[in-house]
């Protein structure tokens, strides 16, 4: 029940604020490509530049929708854009991890990153289409496995670009990504427990302790973003990318509190009925 399994979509609406926050990700990443390539690669930083004006211009777009039809035919539209950046992602991983590129400052692990956050936003475009699933809870913490890894990626990328001698910041960004790599395996723990079932009160307890433990990594992404911005800190982090990744941990935040939301407003507990298909 990985992102990329087929069956599982995100649990957030799809609303239009949604697509506008993954259009101005997408954007970002192209740029952030764009910069970690080396320069003797002029046909990827082409496509790079490309896909920045392609999702500049769906940003714009967005404040024309005004009605249902308007709606359904910008998420065809924003859907076209996010596969083609999905598959330049993915090829760009696989001629990284070829060595067919050399040099610049994209990670493997960070291209695999930007591409797991592309399979998402699809994923929840396809929501106007494919509507609820019949299983929520599946859903549910699947999101938690998507975020869970994707902040563990953050803390991994942000203690490589911190200048070495930024020792009390390196340490805390490497006992964070502790502690969300240990989140993330417990949550794929309960990807297979909870799987076609229902969320537990074990479960409501974890999400407890993924928004305690968000509420402290958005706070030392803050922190450091207001360093890097004064340049009170040493490191490779552009001022963009700090507020990026700020970005990105606000908006789990709100995902967390809609779940939890939605776990008080339930009703009792339904009998759910062994119906499963292997």
């Amino acid at each position: 029940m990985d992102i990329f399994c087929k069956e599982v979509k995100p649990v957030v609406p799809l609303t239009i604020q949604q697509i506008v926050f993954w259009l101005r990700i997408m954007k970002e990443h192209s740029l952030f490509i764009k910069l970690g390539l080396p320069c003797d690669q002029k046909e990827l930083i082409q496509e790079a530049e490309q896909f920045y004006a392609v999702f500049a211009d769906l940003e714009k777009k967005a404040c024309h929708v005004k009605c249902e039809d308007d709606f359904l035919c910008f998420v065809d539209l924003v859907m076209t854009a996010v596969k083609n950046i999905f598959c330049y992602k993915r090829h760009l991983l696989h001629l990284l991890i070829e060595c067919k590129i050399r040099g610049g400052a994209n990670y493997p692990l960070l291209i695999d990153h930007v591409s797991r956050e592309a399979m998402y936003f699809h994923k929840l475009l396809q929501k106007a289409r494919n509507g609820e699933m019949q299983y929520p809870a599946d859903s549910i913490v699947s999101e938690n496995v998507f975020w869970l890894r994707i902040m563990g990626d953050h803390l991994k990328f942000i203690r490589g670009l911190l200048d070495p001698s930024e020792r009390d910041l390196v340490d805390t960004a490497h006992s964070l990504s502790d502690k969300f790599d240990q989140l993330q395996l417990h949550a794929r723990d309960f990807d297979s427990m909870l799987w076609h079932f229902r969320a537990t009160n074990d479960f409501w307890r974890f999400e407890k302790t993924v928004t305690d433990s968000m509420m402290e990594l958005r706070d030392f992404k803050a922190t450091a973003e207001e360093l890097i911005k004064q340049c009170a800190a040493l490191s490779l982090i552009p001022p963009l990318l700090a507020d990026h990744v700020r970005r990105e941990a606000e908006h789990f935040l709100e995902i967390l509190a809609a779940i939890q939301q939605e776990g008080m407003e339930c009703d009792q507990p339904q009998v759910i009925h062994c119906d499963h298909e292997f």
